[in-house]
């Protein structure tokens, strides 16, 4: 169809899909960046791995009968756990929490004006 007679609506639609594009490769490639960036920092005192430095000082400060040194460094180890992995999730969900908001945003507007070309 000639661009004269080419209805407006539709012109529109191509250069919004155009443009999903465009913040599809941009989303992947902040997910790509930000996310490597993220996932590189992360060390063993961030995590609480049992390797830690400050973990393995605040083990050393068990002390008692074997029982209660077991229960003193399984308490702080499964705090150091539950952080660790709190950590990690924050990282991903920092990640992935803006390009899908951006995206799950620009599929509505895109399901709109898909709806309104058909009409």
């Amino acid at each position: 169809m000639d661009r004269r007679h080419r209805n407006p609506l539709e012109t529109l639609s191509h250069r919004l899909h155009i443009m999903g594009n465009v913040l599809g490769f941009l989303c992947c490639a902040w997910i790509a960046v930000v996310g490597t960036t993220l996932l590189a920092e992360i060390n063993a005192d961030n995590v609480g791995n049992h390797r830690s430095p400050a973990m393995v000082e605040r083990m050393k400060e068990c002390d008692g009968a074997f029982a209660q040194r077991f229960a003193c460094t399984d308490d702080i180890l499964l705090r150091g756990e539950r952080g660790g992995a709190t950590e990690v999730f924050l990282r991903l969900l920092a990640t992935v929490m803006l390009p899908a908001v951006a995206w799950s945003m620009w599929r509505a507007v895109l399901d709109k004006t898909d709806r309104l070309c058909r009409h």
